[in-house]
């Protein structure tokens, strides 16, 4: 007999019911009755099956709070007990009598408790008062807690991935809110999660400011130490990139000194800045280490601070290495007439920067020269801003490590050449802003978090580098001992400079310190070499004047000639013969008396006391304009550059002074002297 219109709208009601949710715990319950009837017509009589049915019970109760282990504790437990019972009921009623009154009022009462509570807790997970709150919080999830009312919304679900949670979010109220601004609450974020903020990023978007991700990784992936692997391309070209440790996704961290034309990318200067303990001079050293294993490379270098400490590895393989002030000045020097004359020679060879083929025709090496604590050589008048802006086109790159690139402690016009940057951990974000750019801070960059704690933690940005890396933590690969370094770079190709380089360098470069591959690693000596990083006020001064001769020499030459008896074309001059006595009578004023030159200590000291005497005045802050006059004869007795560089120390401390913004102006403290 067909069915009527109403016998199908009831069977259709019917499956609705049965489809619903809050219908499965009943149904279950239902399901029990001819479920027992059936196994006890089949292992009613059977010993074994009691006991079969007994063990996998249990199992199954275990079963269940083991794979309840990812969610709450109270739904592991209703789940754990629900299924006990169950089986309980199941194993007795199977073998007694599944259709007995008793079994059928355990069933009814025990069993309907059991689901009218599994109804119960489904009901509770939905909050119709707030479904609106519950949307948006929905879309939004932690971007609501941590931004406030951010007016944005996710895109799509998150990608979860092994230690990594990608976002994607727009930004549902056009200029109220931008990346930027998100960028800056990363620390809201991270707090909310309970991660360090250097494990949140922001990824804007590059063609619609209005999108972009947040990425999240819960765990530091570079806590455990990484071992070398080894040089990446031993005997390769110095064209290709160079890597010095790994990111947190696990690939290797690269970069590259010289320009590539096909690539679009120019030949770079790098900076590497970080704190005390920071591991930024290991870190760049395990980048020159895979530079030097090249064939076609020189590297020049330059510590006056630590000298041996940093270079002993590399001294025998270093195509020039200076220790002290003076001579890192000499290489400076030096360095000047070498871009001249290597950027004539490419050019006239029809180059118009430095490739692989123009050391295949000319014999030069691509140069990279390494000032490891450049602070000290600035702070002694060292000039490098014409090395910077010129030397890129002459195949040169050079690494200025610094520990805070202030003003007052490196040119700004320096630091604006500088196109690829190590940061590594720093103390505060005033040095932070000095050495990122904002666009780097506001994807999530955060080397302050871990000062000198993480040591080889580090930031790369740099052309050729993928933008979305820039923010992305990196950590230098351990480095290998020094015998090892030793024997890496022993096996590499020795290359020396070219005529045209050389010629250029001049004397300082002819008259440089040479050193044999055991000559440091196996001397008992350790004073031996000193006096190349610790220099008497005697030799320091004698170092300056061969300095100024050679530049004026160079001055005199440019202007008369080199050989003027030969070439006839500027007039001879015949440096033996006197000068004519003067006509007249000269009369000069008194000459001025000698001042008696302030030690470090009294002249420290003196700073203090005119601290204090700010104080007086009730003056907010302070900076070096505030110490004039400068040099021998004033207060002070000193440079300013010492004066930036104490300033810079007591701000450091935060007892006298305490960094702003400005660079170079720090906020006046008023300490309390402490009571009895």
């Amino acid at each position: 007999m067909p069915d009527t219109p109403n016998s199908g709208t009831v069977k259709s009601g019917l499956a609705k019911i049965a489809k619903h949710h809050h219908a499965r715990p009943y149904m279950a319950l239902l399901a029990e009755v001819p479920a027992t009837f059936v196994a006890h017509q089949v292992w009613g009589g059977s010993t074994v099956a009691a006991i079969g049915m007994t063990v996998a019970g249990g199992i199954l109760t275990a079963g269940t709070w083991w794979a309840a282990q990812g969610t709450t504790a109270p739904r592991r437990i209703q789940s754990t007990v629900t299924m006990g019972a169950a089986m309980g009921y199941t194993t007795i009623a199977t073998f007694t009598d599944p259709l007995g009154a008793s079994q059928l009022s355990c069933l009814a009462m025990g069993g309907g408790v059991a689901a009218g509570l599994w109804t119960v807790r489904k009901m509770m997970r939905v909050n119709p008062e707030a479904k609106t709150e519950a949307a948006t919080a929905g879309e939004t999830g932690l971007l609501v807690k941590s931004i406030g009312k951010a007016k944005m919304a996710m895109r799509r679900e998150p990608k979860v991935e092994p230690n990594k949670v990608t976002v994607p979010y727009q930004i549902t109220a056009p200029g109220e809110l931008t990346n930027a601004e998100i960028g800056k609450r990363i620390d809201n974020i991270a707090t909310e999660l309970g991660v360090s903020p250097n494990s949140v990023r922001v990824r804007p978007d590059t063609n619609d400011a209005s999108l972009g991700e947040l990425v999240v990784i819960p765990k530091d992936m570079l806590v455990e130490k990484l071992a070398w692997p080894g040089p990446s391309r031993f005997g390769g070209s110095i064209v290709e990139a160079v890597s010095n440790g790994r990111y947190e996704d696990g690939t290797a961290v690269e970069f590259w000194f010289p320009c590539d034309e096909k690539k679009g990318r120019n030949a770079t200067h790098f900076g590497a800045v970080g704190m005390n303990g920071s591991g930024k001079s290991a870190g760049i050293g395990m980048g020159l280490v895979d530079a030097m294993t090249r064939r076609d490379v020189i590297v020049w270098a330059c510590d006056p601070a630590k000298g041996r400490q940093t270079f002993a590895p590399f001294m025998p393989f270093l195509d020039w290495v200076e220790l002290s002030v003076a001579g890192g000045e000499a290489m400076i020097d030096a360095l000047s007439m070498v871009i001249t004359a290597r950027a004539d020679a490419l050019g006239m060879a029809g180059f118009k920067n430095w490739t692989p083929e123009a050391f295949e025709k000319l014999g030069m090496p691509y140069m990279i020269v390494w000032l490891e604590e450049a602070g000290k050589l600035f702070r002694e008048g060292a000039q490098a801003e014409g090395l910077v802006q010129e030397a890129r086109s002459a195949g040169i790159s050079v690494i200025i490590s610094i520990q805070r690139p202030s003003s007052t402690a490196m040119n700004t016009d320096v630091r604006e050449q500088l196109g690829g940057m190590f940061c590594f951990g720093v103390n505060n974000e005033t040095t932070t802003v000095m050495a990122l750019d904002d666009e780097v801070i506001d994807q999530g960059a955060r080397p302050e978090v871990w000062k000198n704690q993480r040591p080889g933690y580090f930031y790369l940005v740099a052309p050729g580098v993928d933008e979305e890396r820039f923010a992305m933590p990196c950590r230098t690969w351990t480095p290998p001992s020094d015998e090892e370094i030793v024997a890496i770079l022993s096996q590499a190709p020795r290359v020396q400079a070219d005529p045209v380089t050389a010629n250029a360098a001049g004397e300082a470069y002819a008259n440089r310190a040479r050193y044999a591959e055991d000559e440091l690693l196996n001397s008992d000596d350790t004073d031996q070499g000193q006096e190349s990083i610790v220099m008497t006020k005697e030799d320091s001064a004698a170092a300056e004047r061969q300095l100024l001769e050679r530049q004026a020499d160079r001055e005199v030459e440019a202007i008369v000639g080199a050989d003027p008896d030969d070439d006839g074309y500027v007039p001879d001059v015949d440096p033996e013969q006197e000068i004519k006595p003067t006509e007249g009578t000269w009369t000069f004023g008194q000459p001025t008396p000698q001042v008696e030159e302030k030690t470090p200590e009294d002249a420290f000291a003196e700073l203090l006391a005119m601290l204090t005497e700010y104080r007086d005045q009730e003056l907010e802050t302070v900076g070096p304009k505030d110490f004039q006059p400068y040099g021998r004869g004033s207060r002070l007795g000193r440079s300013r550059a010492w004066v930036s560089e104490k300033l810079g120390d007591l701000a450091d401390e935060g007892v006298h002074l305490e960094e702003t913004p400005q660079p170079g102006v720090y906020k006046l403290l008023y300490p309390e002297l402490a009571t009895t």
